[in-house]
């Protein structure tokens, strides 16, 4: 949806993993910067200058590219993993950890594919900031704050939610689907919302369903015509999918209320 075919994956081999999406695979010292400065789509990412970096033998890491010139810049060591060796970077295995989360999700919520890019920087965050290896939670363990993983559960991601377009209008109420976490934009709490047309906006007027509005005929059938648009709006084949992993498939349904690093790449 935004044009991006691939995406920039750092990891510091404990959990920590930081995912910049990429319209094509030049940009990976741009994303590299990402990662040490407060820019791009991970402003909250931020982690600093790595001491060390392990990566593969992509022509678009090496020679004279504008990731060695970020490295160069920024005394970063680089070391490189030997042809034909993937399990000599801990990236992969990383990278295979989200593929699988990404696969499962899909299928279960019917996530077209469109939005790939929304929902890999998602499934990161939520792994980054919770407990799976070692009893600590990897970004708190990398960067010594205390992690504040709130912002994240409020929603479901690709699920259904009320905003608002205008604060001064309360009755005009649009119907969107959640797609994570936006921190360059307005206040906290704010978040990315995917309209019937298939655009995507920042909003921070956002709330769930309650029960008895989605028991409501009126709303049922406004969220009936916002699924009927926004299929509409997004090729039928965007919501084939090819995971082994999962073993069923179930429709949406409403949301309950509710340093030394390794790179790689994952292609959606």
């Amino acid at each position: 949806m935004r044009g991006n075919t691939c995406a920039q994956v750092f990891t510091d081999g404990n959990g920590a993993v930081f995912v910049y999406p990429m319209k094509r695979k030049s940009e990976a010292g741009q994303q590299l910067i990402n990662l040490i400065q407060h820019v791009g789509v991970n402003l909250i990412q931020h982690v600093g200058v790595p001491y060390e970096i392990h990566r593969d033998g992509a022509p678009e890491m090496g020679g004279n590219s504008d990731f060695s010139k970020v490295c160069r810049e920024y005394r970063i060591r680089s070391t490189f993993t030997e042809p034909h060796s993937p399990w000599q970077n801990k990236c992969e295995n990383t990278i295979g950890v989200l593929r699988k989360k990404v696969r499962a999700r899909r299928a279960r919520r019917r996530i077209p594919k469109c939005i790939w890019d929304f929902h890999i920087i998602w499934e990161a965050q939520i792994y980054t900031r919770t407990v799976h290896r070692c009893n600590s939670i990897p970004l708190e363990a990398l960067k010594g704050d205390t992690i504040d993983i709130s912002d994240w559960t409020e929603f479901e991601f690709y699920g259904l939610v009320l905003y608002w377009d205008n604060r001064d209008n309360e009755a005009k109420q649009n119907i969107g689907r959640w797609l994570g976490v936006s921190h360059h934009v307005g206040s906290a709490l704010c978040y990315y919302i995917l309209t019937e047309r298939t655009t995507v906006l920042s909003r921070t007027t956002i709330q769930h369903f309650t029960k008895e509005e989605f028991g409501s005929p009126e709303i049922q059938e406004r969220v009936s015509e916002f699924r009927k648009s926004l299929d509409q709006n997004i090729n039928r084949n965007q919501y084939t999918h090819d995971s082994t992993d999962v073993d069923f498939i179930r429709d949406d349904v409403l949301a309950p209320i509710g340093s030394g690093f390794s790179e790689g790449e994952y292609f959606g």
